[in-house]
C-alpha cells in the first residue's frame, strides 16, 4: 500500500503545472482586453469633449450672425438675371479656366460647374454669374468660341426675370433650330392623302429640300448617268465637326427619303468610316470624283486592304 501512495504523488505533481499555464494565458488575454476597452473608452470620451466644444462654438457663432438675412427668392432671381448658361464644356475644365475665358466680358462673381450627384463627374455645362447684367451681352457674343478645343454654347437662363431682354431660348443646345414649312397639299388630293393613298410618293416628292431632292434624283439614282458609283472619291461638307470629310465611297443604301451612304478613309493609320444621310440637315455639300468602275456594289473588302483603298483614292489601278 505504501508503494501505491508513492506512485500517486508524482502523478499529481505532473498535472498541476499544465493547468497553471492555461490559467495564466487566459488571465493575460483578459487583461489585454480590459486595457483595450479602457483605451476605447478614453478615445470616446475625448471625441465627446471635442464634439461638445464644436457645438458650443457653432452655437456661439450662430447667435452672433442672427442679424444676417438668408438668401431670398428675389436674391436668387437677381443672381440668375446676371448669369448665363454655358454648354459643351470640356469635362476636365476648372472654374478658374472658365473664369479666365469670360474675364474680358466683365467682373465675374461665381462660376458653377454642375456634376452628377452619384458619380461626381461633370455634366458638360456650367453657369457664369457676372457682377452686372450689362456684362451678359458681351458674354453672349462669345457664342461658338473655342475653349479647350470645343465650341461653347452660351444662352440666357430660363429664369431670367428681366422683361426688357429678348425671349429666352427654349432649347439651349440647338439655337439654330429650323422649323419645317408646312407642305402645300393640293385640294383635289387632300382626301386621298388623308386616307393614305399616294402618301409615300407625295412625301418623297415634297418633303426633301430642292437641293436634296436633286441629289436623290441624280447622284443617288440607280439609272442616272451622273450617279455616284462605289469607289468614287467624295468630299462631304457638314455643319458640325469634323466639318469636311473625304474618303472612298463604300456603299449606297437607297431607301427613298432615308437614303444614306458610307465613306471610308485612313486617318493616322486608323480606318475611319462615316455614314451620311442625304436628307440630314447637317449635310451641306457633296463633291465627288468618279474613280475606276468596280465590279462590286459594296466595297467592304477594302477594310482589310488599305493598299487597294489608297490606290483607288489616288486614281491608280489597284
Amino acid at each position: 500500500m505504501a508503494d501505491v501512495g508513492t506512485t500517486q504523488a508524482p502523478l499529481n505533481d505532473s498535472v498541476d503545472p499544465t493547468f497553471d499555464d492555461a490559467e495564466e494565458a487566459d488571465s493575460k488575454e483578459i487583461q489585454l482586453m480590459k486595457l483595450r476597452v479602457e483605451e476605447m473608452e478614453r478615445e470616446a470620451k475625448k471625441l465627446r469633449e471635442l464634439q461638445a466644444a464644436a457645438e458650443s462654438a457653432s452655437s456661439g457663432a450662430g447667435g452672433s450672425d442672427q442679424g444676417v438675412p438668408m438668401e431670398t427668392e428675389e436674391d436668387r432671381a437677381m443672381a440668375d438675371s446676371r448669369s448665363i448658361f454655358v454648354g459643351n464644356v470640356d469635362y476636365g475644365a476648372t472654374p478658374e479656366e472658365i473664369q479666365g475665358h469670360f474675364q474680358a466680358c466683365g467682373t465675374i462673381n461665381r462660376v458653377t460647374i454642375l456634376c452628377d450627384k452619384f458619380t461626381g463627374h461633370p455634366k458638360g455645362y456650367a453657369y457664369v454669374e457676372f457682377a452686372e447684367p450689362d456684362f451678359i451681352d458681351a458674354a453672349l457674343a462669345m457664342d461658338n468660341s473655342l475653349f479647350r478645343g470645343r465650341s461653347l454654347l452660351t444662352a440666357f437662363l430660363s429664369t431670367c426675370p428681366d422683361s426688357s431682354r429678348p425671349e429666352t431660348i427654349e432649347y439651349p443646345f440647338s439655337k439654330n433650330a429650323l422649323l419645317p414649312v408646312p407642305l402645300a397639299v393640293p385640294p383635289d388630293r387632300a382626301d386621298a392623302l388623308r386616307k393614305g393613298r399616294g402618301l409615300m410618293y407625295f412625301l418623297q416628292q415634297n418633303l426633301p429640300e430642292p437641293k436634296k431632292r436633286q441629289w436623290l434624283q441624280t447622284l443617288f439614282s440607280r439609272q442616272h448617268p451622273q450617279r455616284l458609283l462605289p469607289g468614287s472619291v467624295l468630299t462631304v461638307t457638314l455643319e458640325h465637326a469634323p466639318g469636311i470629310f473625304s474618303g472612298v465611297l463604300l456603299s449606297v443604301r437607297r431607301r427613298g427619303p432615308d437614303t444614306s451612304f458610307v465613306v471610308r478613309n485612313v486617318v493616322q493609320r486608323t480606318g475611319v468610316e462615316m455614314q451620311f444621310f442625304v436628307n440630314s440637315p447637317h449635310l451641306k455639300d457633296i463633291r465627288g470624283k468618279e474613280g475606276r468602275r468596280q465590279r462590286r456594289a459594296k466595297l467592304f473588302f477594302l477594310r482589310d486592304s488599305p493598299s487597294k483603298m489608297s490606290a483607288i483614292s489616288a486614281g491608280l489601278k489597284g
